[in-house]
């Protein structure tokens, strides 16, 4: 049997004539930037996060790129992040000219530490925290963003990795200024593409989004300032609109999934499966297990048996090449260190068949570690 780590084909053949409408719809009209399908786009994400404001724009990293450059950042401006997410999540921060300032995990969930972030604000070392919720739960932010708004220090919610989870039913975006959101090909809705899209409950900085989005345009061929070019395309839009329809029978078969692996694994000593917090629902975007010893074992076992696998991350942030010489670091960040070396992702898409989630739970036990 062969089950990769990702099968985008088979979303597609499950759903051909649905989204082949949604293409059509868009080449009959012809309207192929911001057309009504974006405007759609827009009013329903914002539905689903309980925000007032979307802005759709070409990725996730330009979101997080326009989210800090509408909230005010300045060069050199210091910006709290944790070292283990992708590196959009950091190369952001330098691409709208701050510096990353790279915050250690916590052992159980994987996200920043709180009290360090919470420290760094209300000390007055940082202008601004993205807060990185991972692999499908979310952070809790309450008190951080309080105390970050008596000192004008914004907060941004990267929740590339978290549409459809909730911290105590609410969904991401209740304790920030802006909210940033991935329409990549691997997240739960994915673009055939590129996309993203930020969220604001104000109104000044959504419409400061706008026009960042289109090279600073005001309207009437005015631009007023120096934009980006980072409109989302409409067939993506359209596209996006059709899988969001499948969104929670899509996050029910992964939790049903992710139930089978957890099941198996509270069997082992040895491979712990991921904790889900209290207060969280886990929507598993990533399937993220601790294997105490014999990780790259673990990932050779599973491909000789023909099932992909992946470490989400190999190498922590801070210790990225492209970061070198423009960051900083607080704490010895020993825990992100210990977890880049143990993490090991499986194959959790709606699209595995029950044989092939059986297949994946029985070559988990049969691993000798």
């Amino acid at each position: 049997m062969q089950i990769p780590f990702m099968r985008l084909d088979r979303q597609f053949a499950n759903h051909r004539q649905e989204f082949m409408d949604a293409v059509e719809t868009v080449f009959t009209h012809g309207k192929v930037l911001q057309a009504q399908e974006v405007a759609d786009l827009e009013a329903c994400v914002g539905d689903f996060f309980a925000m007032p404001h979307a802005v759709a724009v070409g990725s996730g990293t330009d979101a997080l790129i326009l989210a800090m450059k509408a909230l005010g950042l300045k060069p050199g401006g210091r910006v709290a992040v944790t070292s283990l997410s992708f590196v959009a999540s950091a190369s952001a921060i330098v691409h709208a000219g701050g510096v990353p300032v790279f915050v250690d995990i916590e052992d159980d969930y994987f996200m920043a530490r709180e009290d360090v972030l919470l420290d760094l604000v209300t000390s007055g070392k940082v202008d601004g925290v993205v807060a990185v919720h991972l692999y499908g739960q979310m952070t809790e932010l309450s008190e951080i963003h309080a105390e970050a708004k008596k000192r004008g220090v914004f907060v941004i919610e990267d929740a590339a990795q978290a549409l459809g989870a909730t911290r105590h039913g609410v969904a991401p975006g209740a304790h920030s200024d802006v909210t940033c959101v991935s329409f990549d090909p691997t997240k739960v809705i994915g673009a055939q593409g590129s996309g993203g899209l930020a969220l604001a409950r104000e109104h000044h900085i959504a419409e400061h989004l706008r026009r960042l989005r289109y090279h600073g345009h005001a309207g009437q061929r005015v631009y007023t300032e120096i934009g980006h070019n980072s409109q989302l395309p409409t067939v993506q839009a359209a596209i996006i609109n059709a899988k969001l329809k499948h969104e929670e029978e899509w996050r029910l078969r992964r939790l049903a999934i992710a139930a089978a692996f957890t099941e198996t694994l509270q069997r082992r000593a040895d491979i712990r499966p991921p904790k889900v917090r209290q207060g969280n629902t886990h929507i598993y975007h990533k399937y993220a297990m601790t294997v105490k010893q014999g990780r790259d074992a673990l990932a050779l076992h599973l491909k000789n048996r023909g099932i992909g696998s992946s470490v989400h991350y190999s190498l922590p942030l801070h210790e990225q090449p492209c970061f070198a010489g423009n960051h900083e670091t607080v704490g010895d960040m020993s825990v992100v260190k210990k977890a880049t070396q143990h993490l090991l992702s499986l194959p959790i898409y709606p699209e595995l068949t029950d044989s092939e989630v059986n297949y994946i739970c029985e070559s988990l036990k049969a691993f000798q570690g």
